[in-house]
Formats: C-alpha cells, sequence, structure tokens
C-alpha cells in the first residue's frame, strides 16, 4: 500500500522537469532568428543575410512592421565583417553595393550601412549602375 505513495513523488517530479525542458526548448526556439534570405556581391566576393527577428525581438519592437537584422560577410575566407541593429524593413531594404573609392559603402536602406569595405578587386571595370543598385 506505501508504494504508490512513494512512486507519486517521484511522478511528479518527472512531470515538473519535462515541463522546464519544454518551456526552455520553447524560449530558445523563440530567441532563434530565422534566415530570411542572402544576397551576393556582384562579383560574389561578399555576402548579405536578411535575418527575421526572434518572436521576442518582434515583441520588443512592437512598432515595427518587418524587424529584420543583417550580417555582411566576406566569402572566401568565410568572416563576419558586421551585423547591423534590428531595423524595420517595410519599404526600406534596397540594397547598394558603393564600392567605388572613396565610398567602399554596402548600404541596405536608410537604416544599414557597413563602412570601410574592401574593393571586391583592385583592377576591375566599374560597376554598372544596374550592379550597384540590383
Amino acid at each position: 500500500m506505501n508504494t504508490p505513495k512513494k512512486n507519486k513523488p517521484h511522478l511528479h517530479r518527472v512531470v515538473i522537469t519535462l515541463l522546464c525542458m519544454l518551456a526552455f526548448v520553447g524560449l530558445w526556439y523563440a530567441s532563434k532568428p530565422k534566415l530570411s534570405h542572402t544576397s551576393l556581391s556582384p562579383r560574389h566576393v561578399y555576402r548579405v543575410e536578411y535575418y527575421d527577428a526572434s518572436f521576442i525581438q518582434r515583441i520588443i519592437h512592437y512598432k515595427m512592421k518587418i524587424p529584420t537584422f543583417v550580417r555582411l560577410y566576406r566569402n572566401d575566407p568565410e568572416v563576419l565583417l558586421g551585423e547591423s541593429k534590428v531595423v524595420d524593413m517595410w519599404m526600406n531594404g534596397q540594397l547598394y553595393w558603393w564600392f567605388e573609392s572613396p565610398l567602399n559603402v554596402v548600404q541596405i536602406g536608410n537604416d544599414v550601412v557597413f563602412e570601410n569595405i574592401p574593393p571586391e578587386c583592385m583592377n576591375c571595370e566599374r560597376l554598372t549602375p544596374s550592379q550597384v543598385m540590383p
């Protein structure tokens, strides 16, 4: 008769542990941003990755229609050159590759600017306007 009473607290601990683990996994998932899409520079030297803000970031930035942040990478070797803060990309996401001196800038919309980016190559032809502003 005492056996069922001893198992009941043990079962209670197991259920609480499972619920805590489920809550932890839920919070981890809610805090992870999602890769939306990528863009390559005209000569494929650089890559811009667009991330949709996580559920938690969406709650924090509730006034933004499309909360997004951007990462700029050099492809070979793969190096993270910069990461933006969370910005609203609603009607604000035009990408510009300004590699000619003295600018050396990658600009996304009005809010994201990565400065001092080395040119893709030193003695290349100038990029056409359609390549600079795809």
